[in-house]
């Protein structure tokens, strides 16, 4: 298991932990930008995440609170 792998099951256990709103988001920046890194044909580059671009995104899934149309 990769280091980076490590580090998103890390963060998952984090965010299934219903943590306060301003540390998800943070936790799902960092687990965004961490997938882009190990898969980035999968996932949104870690700029087009944080400016809320949904092109190119593959597999993310949307922010909490955000409409998925």
């Amino acid at each position: 298991m990769s280091f980076i792998q490590r580090e998103l099951d890390k963060i998952g256990q984090a965010l299934r932990a219903e943590p306060q709103p301003a540390d998800y988001d943070v936790l799902y920046s960092a687990q965004q930008a961490l997938s882009w890194a190990s898969d980035p044909n999968g996932f949104a580059s870690p700029l087009k995440q944080i400016r809320g671009t949904q092109e190119d995104s593959g597999d993310c899934q949307p922010c909490r609170g955000q409409d998925q149309s």
